[in-house]
Order: structure tokens, then C-alpha cells, then sequence
């Protein structure tokens, strides 16, 4: 049967589109995902922007396409032509080498480039306003002044001079000294917890806490989640705030909730939780269908717009994990006290009830307030040891209720399958600390069926509650993904075909991608191959606009899952009470969840970055002791500079470096290999080799690994290479550290990179 014809993307197609966009930059793969573009017509698409770009048709930068502004009359004379400041604000990225960027935070137009220049005072993470002037680099960026300090804390050695006293920040990147009011809490030359001041001039601040001991792993945890904007400490009045609220479910907390607590409703998580923010219920009905029962935390009730505690969790946008330490979005007197799930307490909830039928086709949904009891607090491990037929002495009164949930897992998992979610079922690596903070060991922990129950369910909740939602076409905040990079998702596609898989044209699409991977299980290339994929999917965002979520092939879905660790939740909860006519406040309104948004994906991002640096850092750490040791390793990414392996024994990657692998090789044109140039000798993602841990350097995090004579074996296809040995460590142009492990949402590793299904429920989906 001839295949149809791929239908062609027309230049007014896309200018239509960016248009109905009204201002707003958008990515590539987010425009051609609303437009529906045929997967096969995506890279004609993208080669066409490119055109439109060239002709000033449209503006790029940092990804992002518009329309241009329409230019004023003396647009170019300098700062006479600039756009004024006022209302112009935006967060400012800093490059360690001075220039920047400005993101808009009303999208109306692309991020701006900030020469050296004109950043005036700001730092990494600032939000600030700005104006917008022609430069070199068509418009550009000028910061007028700070508005809000993305930093909040900083590391320092603490001196007092005669009358001036000041810290000298651990960070490079900021100040060589920052002025502080004298204390006594440190004495000259201790390295101190520095809490700065609001506002827009140069960087000053108090001393809130002497670091006794500056060697340890742990300060160097602070001095990342410093950097990125998070803190181990809460203002004053939100601390206030928090010992004012009420410890318990008083009387008059009943009012308008229905009474669940004769419901056993379980929490599942892992043995180290200490906030639990989902609980769950399975039972059978008539004729074969099943009831979903989703109660969360409901954090509206405690915190309310406007307060300190309001403002302190959107600044933080979300709880922050790191090896052995959470630094969380709200104090614990609430993560882990009134608005935790803890067993056998009353607690207030947010509830999504769904109904199911035998198939799995979702049925009737209610979402109310409600009142719980949680019958348990089990863990993973538990669940999971049950349902592999293990008698659990203490649980065995939820044998029969784990068996439901097991067998609606099943069925909700299939339909999605069918459907075409990208499922990674990848594990996840995880730091293992001592008493003494150093690290015991790097291991890979897969998900049990336990982790899978979970995740199904709050997958279940979280879309159930977006088509409520989109079918009363009330505002919200939706958990979008677009289209996966093009040429990230050619490499893997053309890998798969290497490794002999068959890959039809126009395989793109969420449906051809799912049926790919679950043909990729059991190979021996499957972890290469799904990290690969990983690395192309896009990046999931907030937006209160619904453009659906490509890894999960859904048309709605938000997250509503977890409001005492993320904002956007929070949110979706005071928007559901006000459609219920339960709100005791006034819900932002639609201007607002589009600032509410992007700080919230602003602050996620910060969290992965911060968590992703922490983990490279312990796994350089861990490595440093094991300099000369060897391991079999595959090849999971191929880059100009390089070869980054990933270590079986240690489940950590390093680099191996271009220059040891022998002369003449380079990167190939399409990326993905690094080739001899004479002999046509080739190293490519997914080969097998054996390396040995040549040196390893936490400060900068990087592991340098050295191939070892007559350890390497090819992928399928691929011609032997010449080894060679590697050196000790020289030049910088390694990245900063090891990819992570498993994946959260949309597509992106957890710990590492954001993104897809798999992890548990702490995977940003």
C-alpha cells in the first residue's frame, strides 16, 4: 500500500502561528506541536525557521521565536532608542565569562543577550528590570536595576577590621568581599552562613550561623543550593507564620469536607520520607470496574496568598533534594507536620475520586475537600515484598488492598502504553552517605512494582484533574511538553537502526517512540539507547496554556500530586476550590498564573541544576579514592572533546578525552561519533569499553578516565579502534559532571536532567 504524502510546512504557516502567539517566544518543537506538523516534516520546518530568521521575518534567541516589535522611530540611537525599563522584567542567567540573558516573565518576545557591560550589579538568578536597545546582536538586553536577589545565602570567611567587617564568599562568582553587620557569632577567619538584604545595590548581609567544620562534604552542598538560589534558612516572619498554625485538624477545619476517614487510604513512599503528600485507595465495583481514590495534602488551607508563608514557597518554587538533606519549599512544622499524611492523625486533603472500567477507560471523576485518617505509612519495599507473595506480618490487613492496586496499575499502565507514554524504565543512582557525611557508595536503585503503583496513580490524579479543568474550560496551571529536539532524536533513531532495530519513517511520534523502546528491552544496548532518547526530549514546563504533554501522549495534565514540595500545585488546589465555590480567597488570576509559571519552571530548573551539580560532585568525590582502579563501561555520549562513559562498577561517568584516544580523531558530521580520519576507526554511543579512573577533581566535577589496551568491544556494525592511554588531568573543557540516572518528566533524567515517566513519585513528570 503507497504511504500518504507528508503534507508541506508553508512559511505564512508558521508566521500565522507565531502570530496567534501574540508576542510570545515559543520553541520550535512547542510552535510545530501546536501547529500538528507530521513528524516527517519537522526538520524541513526547522530548516525553513532558520530561513524566516535570515530574512528578519522573525527573531531568535536562546531557542525561542517571535515576531519582531515593531522598531520606533530613532530604534538604534543608543540609549535615546531603548525601550524603557518600566514593566520590563525578567531573570537574568549569568555566564561565568560576564555576558548573560534576560528571560521575559510575560513571554511577549524572545531572551535577550546581556553584554558584560550591562548587567550593572546583577548576579546569576537576579530578576530584574531591564531595557531593550539595538545592538550588535540585533536587540539587546541593558539591566537598570535589580528587583528581586535570586540568591539568598552565601558561604564566607568572616573578618572584622577596625570598623568595617565584611566576608569573603566562598564563590567565585561572586564579589572578591561583601560587607556584613560585625557579630559575634564567628571570630576572624571562620567561614559563616551570610543571610543577604533585599534589594537592588551591591550585595551586604548578616551572619546567621558559623560553620564549624569547612571541609566537610555538607558545605559544599550549602555553597551549590546557595548558588542556585535555595536556602537552609526561613526568613523570620515566615518562620512566624509557620509556629502560628495550628499543629492539628481543629473542629471547624470540617466545614464543607466530606469525611474520609473511614476510607483506609494508605501513603507509599520510601523508607527516608518524612513529608506525605499523597495517599491512596483501591476498590472493586460492580461489573468489574474500579475506584480510584487520590487524596492530597491540602496545603491551601494552611497557606494563603498574600502571607509570608505564600510568598517564601513561591520564591522557593519547590523543595530542593539532595544526598541525605531536603532543603523543602515550606518549614517543617507544615512538610512535616499539619499538612503531612502521617498515620492514624485526622489531616485535611484535596481528593481526585475516579472511576474506571474493566478496559482502564476512565469514567466519572469528583474532586472535593475532604477529611482522612491514613490507615499506614508503608513503604516501597513493603508493598512491593507483598506483592511477590512475602508475608509482612504488620501490613497483612492491606494484602487484599495492594492487590487491587496492583491489578489497576496494570491496567492504567497498559492504556497508557497503548496510547503511546514514553516510559524510561531506567533506575536511578543514588548517593549513599556515612554518619560522617562521606560517601559509602554509588547504587543503582531500580523501581519495584511499589514505585510503579505510585506513579500510575498520581499520573491517573494528575490528568483526571486537567480534563476537569479543560472540560469546564476554567484557568489553571497545566505541567506542558513539547516536541523532542530533531537532531538529538535523529541520532537515536539512527543508533537504534545500527543495532539493527527497525525504524519506520516518520518514527517520531510518541506512539512509534514507546513501541521502539519496549523492543529495546533486555538488549544490550537499552540503557545507551534510552539515555540517548532521554537526552532529545524537551524540557516539561508550567504554562496556563494547554499545549499537552508529549512523553505522556496526553491532551491534558497538570500536577496536583505534591503541593507541599512544588508551587505550581498549590495553585491548582486554590483554583479547584474557587470552582467549587470552597475558596476562602480570592485565586490568581490569568496575568498571574503566567508569572506564577515561569517562576515556578525558573525555580524547578535552579532545583535540577543545583541537584545534578551535588550529585556530580559526591560522585567525584567518591571516585577520588579510586584513581587506578578499572571497570567495563559503555559509551553514553560522544562530544567534540570526548568520549563520557559510564562505569558499570560504580554506576558513575566520566570522560575520556579526545586528545588520549590517539591522534586524527574528530567529531564526525553528524555528531554522533568521534572518527580517526585516516583509517575511518570509530567510537560511538553504546560501545562497550573498559576504562581506568585516571584522576578525579570534585572542586571541578570531573572524572578523567584513561581506555585500557584490549578492553574494548564494538557495537554491531561498527569497526575495532586503536586504544590508547589516557594522562593525567589537563585543560577544562570537560562539563561539569556525571549525567543522572532515572527520569522524572517528559523526558529528562532525574537528579540530572528534567524529564519522562519512571523514578518514583519524586520525578518531575
Amino acid at each position: 500500500m503507497p504511504q500518504r504524502p507528508i503534507p508541506d510546512v508553508r512559511p505564512e504557516a508558521l508566521l500565522a502561528e507565531l502570530r496567534r502567539a501574540e508576542g510570545k517566544a515559543v520553541s520550535l518543537p512547542e510552535l510545530l506541536q501546536r501547529m500538528r506538523v507530521h513528524p516527517g516534516a519537522r526538520r524541513a520546518a526547522g530548516k525553513l525557521m532558520k530561513k524566516l530568521v535570515g530574512d528578519g521575518a522573525v527573531q531568535e534567541v536562546g531557542g525561542r521565536f517571535a515576531i519582531p516589535a515593531p522598531r520606533t522611530p530613532d530604534a538604534g540611537r543608543g540609549s535615546k532608542g531603548a525601550q524603557a525599563g518600566k514593566g520590563l522584567v525578567g531573570f537574568f542567567t549569568k555566564h561565568r565569562d560576564g555576558f548573560g540573558f534576560i528571560a521575559r516573565m510575560d513571554r511577549q518576545g524572545p531572551d535577550l543577550f546581556v553584554a558584560p557591560g550591562d548587567g550593572g550589579k546583577a548576579v546569576d538568578g537576579d530578576v530584574v528590570r531591564f531595557e531593550i536597545f539595538a545592538g550588535r546582536r540585533g536587540e539587546q538586553g541593558r539591566i537598570v536595576e535589580v528587583v528581586e536577589r535570586g540568591r539568598r545565602m552565601l558561604l564566607g570567611a568572616y573578618a572584622a577590621r577596625g570598623a568595617e567587617s565584611f566576608v569573603v564568599p566562598l564563590d567565585e562568582q561572586l564579589p572578591p568581599v561583601v560587607p556584613v553587620a560585625e557579630t559575634r557569632l564567628v571570630r576572624n577567619g571562620e567561614v559563616a552562613k551570610v543571610w543577604l538584604e533585599a534589594g537592588q545595590g551591591p550585595l551586604a548581609g548578616r551572619v546567621v550561623d558559623r560553620i564549624p567544620n569547612p571541609q566537610a562534604p555538607s558545605v559544599e552542598v550549602l555553597r551549590t543550593a546557595y548558588a542556585h538560589g535555595f536556602a537552609d534558612v526561613f526568613p523570620a516572619d515566615v518562620e512566624a507564620e509557620a509556629e502560628s498554625t495550628p499543629d492539628r485538624v481543629r473542629r471547624e477545619d470540617w466545614t464543607g469536607r466530606r469525611d474520609l476517614t473511614g476510607i483506609p487510604l494508605v501513603t507509599i513512599d520510601g523508607e527516608d520520607a518524612r513529608d506525605f503528600d499523597d495517599a491512596v485507595h483501591v476498590e472493586k465495583l460492580p461489573g468489574r470496574g474500579y475506584r480510584l481514590v487520590v487524596a492530597i495534602a491540602d496545603v491551601s488551607h494552611y497557606v494563603r496568598p498574600g502571607r509570608p508563608l505564600d510568598g517564601e514557597a513561591l520564591r522557593r518554587g519547590t523543595s530542593a533534594y539532595f544526598p541525605g538533606t531536603v532543603l523543602p519549599m515550606l518549614p517543617e512544622r507544615l512538610s512535616n507536620g499539619v499538612c503531612s499524611l502521617n498515620p492514624e492523625v485526622e489531616r485535611l486533603c484535596m481528593v481526585a475520586d475516579m472511576r474506571f472500567d474493566a478496559s482502564g477507560t476512565p469514567g466519572a471523576v469528583e474532586v472535593y475537600p475532604g477529611v482522612m485518617r491514613s490507615a499506614a505509612r508503608c513503604t516501597y519495599t513493603e508493598v512491593a515484598r507483598m506483592l511477590d507473595g512475602e508475608r509482612v506480618p504488620h501490613r497483612e490487613f492491606l494484602r487484599d488492598g495492594f492487590v487491587r492496586m496492583g491489578e489497576l496499575q496494570e491496567i492504567l499502565g497498559g492504556v497508557r502504553r497503548r496510547r503511546g507514554s514514553i516510559d524510561f524504565d531506567l533506575a536511578e543512582s543514588k548517593v549513599v552517605l556515612g554518619e560522617d557525611g562521606k560517601v559509602l557508595a554509588i547504587e543503582q536503585r531500580p523501581r519495584n512494582r511499589a514505585h510503579r503503583i505510585v506513579e500510575e496513580f498520581m499520573l491517573a490524579a494528575n490528568e483526571a484533574v486537567a480534563r476537569w479543568f479543560g472540560d469546564r474550560d476554567l484557568p489553571t496551571i497545566y505541567r506542558v511538553h513539547g516536541l523532542p529536539d530533531e537532531d538529538k532524536l535523529q541520532t537515536f533513531l539512527d543508533l537504534a537502526r545500527a543495532q539493527g532495530f527497525e525504524v519506520p519513517e516518520g518514527g517520531s511520534g510518541p506512539l512509534a517512540l514507546a513501541n521502539l523502546l519496549d523492543r529495546l528491552a533486555g538488549h544490550a544496548q537499552q540503557r545507551a539507547l534510552n539515555q540517548l532518547l532521554l537526552r532529545a526530549m524537551m524540557q516539561a514546563v508550567y504554562s496556563p496554556e494547554n499545549i499537552g504533554h508529549f512523553g505522556l501522549a496526553a491532551e491534558h495534565y497538570l500536577h496536583f500530586t505534591s503541593p507541599i514540595r512544588r508551587y505550581p500545585d498549590l495553585i491548582v488546589h486554590r483554583l479547584l476550590r474557587d470552582a467549587l465555590g470552597d475558596s476562602p480567597v480570592r485565586p490568581p488570576r490569568a496575568g498571574e498564573l503566567e508569572r506564577i509559571a515561569m517562576v515556578a519552571s525558573d525555580r524547578e530548573r535552579a532545583a535540577m541544576k543545583a541537584e545534578r551539580d551535588v550529585n556530580a560532585y559526591y560522585a567525584a568525590l567518591y571516585m577520588a579514592d579510586r584513581v587506578g582502579e578499572r571497570s567495563p563501561g559503555t559509551v553514553s555520549a560522544v562530544v567534540e572533546f570526548g568520549l563520557f562513559v559510564t562505569m558499570h562498577r560504580w554506576h558513575v561517568e566520566g570522560l575520556v578525552k579526545t586528545e588520549d584516544l590517539g591522534e586524527g580523531f574528530v567529531l564526525d558530521k553528524d555528531g554522533h561519533a568521534l572518527v580517526e580520519k585516516r583509517s575511518g576507526r570509530a567510537y560511538r554511543v553504546g560501545d562497550d569499553i573498559e576504562v581506568e579512573v585516571a584522576a578525579s577533581d570534585p572542586a571541578r566535577r570531573r572524572i578523567d578516565l584513561a581506555l585500557v589496551e584490549g578492553g574494548t568491544t564494538r557495537a554491531p556494525g561498527v569497526a575495532p579502534v586503536r586504544k590508547g592511554r589516557g594522562k593525567e588531568t589537563r585543560g577544562d573543557k570537560a562539563r561539569k559532571g556525571p549525567r543522572g540516572g532515572g527520569k522524572r518528566d517528559g523526558g529528562k533524567p532525574a537528579r540530572g536532567r528534567n524529564g519522562g515517566a519512571g523514578g518514583g513519585k519524586k520525578r518531575r513528570r
